[in-house]
């Protein structure tokens, strides 16, 4: 799983990612258990999201291009509830694209991360696939997603 997200979104030659690596999934756990959700087909990984819960004040940073996306992380600490949602990356290899398995995921991340009524969700869009998403869970939670430019 590791090795192909890395592969799609390059992160080891952009440092201003997070890095997939172990360190940072351990990381993402430590702020909550539902922050990586993935799905199994036969024992493989077919699909996953990662959500990282954090602060708005780090959220206005990000979106402001203040922090990169390794600072929002490292900057984030572990809270009982937590004010904004970054909808940070979902990937479902090609044969099982278009099931709806990313939507399904990021709705069930929102629903068990401990956060704010009123939380903000926001995201860095990455590719037109993404957009594309985001899109469909914007129509299907009803919640405003801001965008990273």
């Amino acid at each position: 799983m590791l090795n192909i997200a890395e592969e799609f979104f390059g992160t080891v030659s952009d440092p201003s990612q997070m890095p997939v690596t172990k360190e940072s999934f351990n990381k993402l756990q430590r702020l909550h258990p539902k922050t990586v959700i993935y799905k199994l087909e036969n024992g493989e990984p077919i699909s996953w999201v990662v959500v990282l819960p954090t602060q708005v004040g780090l959220m206005d940073k990000f979106l402001q291009g203040e922090i990169n996306e390794r600072e929002l992380l490292d900057l984030t600490k572990p809270q009982d509830e937590y004010e904004a949602l970054y909808l940070c990356a979902a990937f479902t290899v090609p044969e099982h694209r278009r099931k709806g398995y990313a939507i399904e995921m990021f709705k069930e991340a929102i629903r068990d991360i401990p956060h704010a009524k009123n939380v903000k969700l926001f995201v860095w869009l990455f590719s037109e696939e993404g957009k594309k998403l985001i899109e469909k869970l914007r129509g299907s939670l009803g919640n405003k997603i801001l965008v990273k430019n």
